[in-house]
Formats: C-alpha cells, sequence, structure tokens
C-alpha cells in the first residue's frame, strides 16, 4: 500500500512530456547565440509569459529562482529601504519571517501581526501600517493551517493607510488552489514554486508588477534580464510550464479536492480527543488536525511504516513545535500533537477511508500504551 497524504510538502512530478523533451531536443543552454539555443530561451519566455498571464499580471515582470524560498527573500529585500518600517505576520514561512528577523537584527523595525481564528484580519494589518512602513508581506495560504487569507482586502486596507506601501504575498500554496488575480489583488510582488503543482523541486518564481523594483540575490551574469545570475535551470522551468498548464486545464480538481477533504474532516470528527483545526477561510487541500495525548512524529512514523504519507507540518521545520500553530492560539500540548493531511487530485476517497482507519488504530494503540506507562 502507498497512500500520499502529504502534498504541501510537495508533489509527485508528472515528467511525461518535459524530461523526454528537455533530454533530446531542448538540452542547449538559453543564452548561447545558435538556433538550438534561442529555440530554448524561446521556451523560458513562454513558460514566463504564462505564469504571468494566468496571475493576471501579462505587463509584469517574472524572475525564475531555485524555489519559493529564494523567491521570497529576493522579494523582502527588494522591499527594503534603509530607516523603513515593515509588516508581516508571526505565521509567516520560515524563508520571509527569518528575513524580517535578520532586518530587525540590522536595526529595523517590524511588526508581527497574530492571526485570529488562523486568518490575518486586514484591519490589524492596516493599523499597524506607518508613514514609513516599506513592505507588507502576508502569504496567501497558510503552508501549515491552509488558512486562506483575504490578500486583495488587505492590500487596500494597506493601501487606504500609506499608497507608498509595497506589497508582497507569499502564493506557494496559493497557485491552483485558489483564484488568484494580481491585478484585482493588488499586490506588488508574489512568490510561487513549481514542487507544490507537480513540477520539479529547485524551481520558483517571483512576479513582480511592472515598474517595481527588484534587487537580485545572485549577481554576476546577465540571466533573467541581469535579476538573477547563472545558467537557467531549463528542465525545471519547462516542466514548471507544463505543470501550470495541465493544472489550468483541470476544472475538477478543486471540487474533487473538497469533497475529499469534506470526507477526511467529517471522519476526525468522531473520533475523541481530536481537534481540526478549522481556520474561517481556507484552502480545501490542506487539513491541520491536533491529536490529544499524541506526539505528531511517532504518528506520523506509525502511518508511514503502514504506507500512509501524511506531514506533521512545516516540512523544513521537522522536530520542531510549531510556531504558525502557537502564533495561532493552539496550546502546546496539542500543537506537538498535530497533523497535517495534504491531497491532490490524484487522492480517492478511498485513501480517505483508508488513512482514517488506520489513524484511529494508531492513536488507540498510541494512547493505551501511554495509559500503561
Amino acid at each position: 500500500m502507498n497512500i500520499y497524504l502529504d502534498n504541501a510538502a510537495t508533489t509527485k512530478p508528472d515528467m511525461d512530456w518535459s524530461a523526454a523533451h528537455h533530454a533530446q531536443d531542448a538540452w542547449y543552454n538559453p543564452s548561447a547565440a545558435y538556433k538550438k539555443a534561442e529555440a530554448v530561451f524561446s521556451e523560458v519566455k513562454a513558460v514566463r509569459r504564462l505564469l504571468l498571464e494566468s496571475l493576471g499580471l501579462p505587463d509584469g515582470a517574472c524572475v525564475f529562482t531555485s524555489g519559493g524560498t529564494e523567491a521570497n527573500n529576493m522579494a523582502v529585500l527588494s522591499g527594503t529601504a534603509k530607516g523603513a518600517h515593515y509588516v508581516t505576520s508571526a505565521v509567516e514561512h520560515s524563508s520571509v519571517y527569518a528575513m524580517f528577523k535578520q532586518l530587525e537584527q540590522q536595526g529595523a523595525s517590524v511588526d508581527y501581526i497574530n492571526p485570529v481564528h488562523f486568518i490575518i484580519r486586514p484591519d490589524d494589518v492596516a493599523a499597524a501600517v506607518k508613514e514609513n512602513t516599506a513592505l507588507v508581506s502576508i502569504m496567501h495560504v497558510n503552508n501549515e493551517t491552509g488558512a486562506l487569507n483575504d490578500i486583495g482586502e488587505i492590500v487596500r486596507a494597506v493601501r487606504r493607510r500609506n499608497p507608498k506601501t509595497l506589497f508582497h504575498a507569499d502564493g506557494v500554496q496559493a497557485l491552483l488552489k485558489t483564484p488568484a488575480d494580481l491585478s484585482d489583488i493588488g499586490a506588488d510582488y508574489y512568490t510561487v514554486s513549481a514542487h507544490k503543482i507537480h513540477g520539479l523541486k529547485g524551481t520558483g518564481a517571483l512576479i513582480a508588477r511592472q515598474g517595481r523594483t527588484v534587487k537580485p540575490v545572485l549577481i554576476g551574469g546577465g540571466q533573467e534580464n541581469a535579476l538573477r545570475a547563472g545558467t537557467e535551470n531549463t528542465l525545471g522551468i519547462q516542466a514548471f510550464g507544463d505543470a501550470l498548464k495541465r493544472g489550468l486545464e483541470d476544472a475538477d480538481a478543486h471540487a474533487h479536492v473538497e469533497a475529499l477533504r469534506g470526507a477526511l474532516v467529517s471522519g476526525l470528527k468522531r473520533m475523541e480527543g481530536v481537534y481540526v483545526n478549522e481556520p474561517a477561510r481556507r484552502v480545501p487541500h490542506i487539513v491541520s488536525v491536533s491529536f490529544e495525548g499524541i506526539r505528531a512524529e511517532v504518528l506520523v512514523r506509525m502511518l508511514g511504516e503502514e504506507g500512509i504519507y501524511i506531514g506533521t507540518g512545516a516540512a523544513c521545520s521537522r522536530g520542531k513545535v510549531s510556531r504558525a500553530l502557537l502564533e495561532s492560539g493552539v496550546k502546546r500540548e496539542l500543537a506537538e500533537g498535530t497533523v497535517r493531511i495534504s491531497m491532490d487530485r490524484s487522492n480517492t476517497l478511498d485513501d480517505i477511508a483508508i488513512c482514517l482507519e488506520s489513524l484511529e488504530k494508531a492513536v488507540g494503540r498510541l494512547r493505551r500504551f501511554s495509559h500503561r506507562g
């Protein structure tokens, strides 16, 4: 048995077209001057155009990066200014949160907004904005709880307070999971990652509104319009484009995952000592659930031995109690027993039923063992 329910950590890459295409015809360096290399350069431009158009920003800039972390770092760096103030949330991905902590160490002033019912409220963000606030960074979808922030409303609230403040949204868990029309949302910077949508790890992108400054993290070459030095990861970019195209064409995926979520949450709520962390607004593919008196790592390992793969939270924070959960008001004892189950269009209702059955058995065994001890 092999049931994969950790899709928020990464998705199985779909390489049917891109791997063979890259190996046979499209492995050339896109910076070279001959015809075959220029064809690869054109493919990179086509994926860039597809990303921008799908996000409603056809006139914007798209810089390909090594993933969401680099894109987030670049976005925060691009919004910095001397003597400025910044606003972010206490539950951001570490690639954003750590950047602001570093800015604080360098003397900057940063306000961290806490969620209410797992959601970042627009008025709370706006209240923290000052005359010298250079950048606000709030994630679109929380990677641990699935909380869906109303980025459009947050941007509008910020702009009413200070029209000059720039806005970044981490969209890594949002791409193809919820509508993201940047022409309507109004964000200046938006970040995405390929391996969350069946592309390859090591490929991401920073999307920037036309006219916004992008400050390079890597320098040394003229690639990506001199905004990101280094030979482009053409296989990763080709696979990103193919995955995005497939996802945009899959009109039934959202409803399917919503049905899976309904079955999962319904089953979890029938269990004793189990608490589903349900945001006021959320995407369907992520379910955060806390088990009373259980260590999450042990539970994940037990299910893994049966071929059922779930996660403990942020994949980059293994072994740590979740900052996102603690800052959201989840008690430490429950946070220590919280797992993340994340679904995908490839999962079935049978997968959910088997997972629920295995969870119930594993939790029962662990509780019986702890009572004997």
